[in-house]
């Protein structure tokens, strides 16, 4: 787990000549050797970041988090709705009962495998034969989790989500 405060204090080592640590502790690899190579875009880019920062450490964190449920594949993960007091919904995890049968999440982040990275509700509710209110917390949690994202279709313009 990346932590904000040690890419700003990365970002610091610019003024020794080391401009783009930052970038290479948030995972931007590429992006850090040009940045070490040209000073920051002679500081432009390396101000910009400072903007930039809690943003990329985000996604960093989210991008080893993926991995880290993808590679782990021998628990599944179920999300959960409980609805607590004045409208709060809090997803909790439970173990699944046949580890042998793809969990909800694993068969939405398959189906968008299959789809061009595009997956609509219509199309889980058919690969899993779950009702359409499960699947839908199901996706609206995979999005609060920053993997999936709300689109449209561009011709009959039904809603889609695509992996992020």
């Amino acid at each position: 787990m990346r932590k904000t405060k040690v890419a700003y204090i990365l970002w610091c080592t610019c003024f020794v000549g080391l401009a783009g640590v930052h970038r290479l502790y948030s995972g931007k690899y590429l992006s850090g050797l040009v940045w070490l190579f040209t000073l920051g875009f002679l500081g432009i880019g390396q101000l910009i970041d400072l903007a930039l920062i809690p943003g990329m450490i985000e996604e960093k964190n989210l991008k080893d988090k993926w991995l880290s449920h993808r590679s782990n594949n021998h628990i599944a993960i179920i999300p959960e709705v409980v609805v607590g007091t004045a409208n709060e919904i809090r997803p909790t995890f439970r173990e699944p009962t046949n580890k042998v049968e793809l969990s909800d999440i694993q068969t939405i982040f398959q189906l968008a495998k299959d789809n061009q990275g595009k997956v609509s509700l219509v199309d889980c509710v058919i690969a899993t034969g779950k009702p359409a209110s499960e699947l839908r917390k199901a996706l609206e949690y995979l999005c609060l989790e920053g993997f999936l994202a709300v689109d449209n279709y561009p011709e009959p313009g039904s809603l889609v989500y695509k992996l992020v």
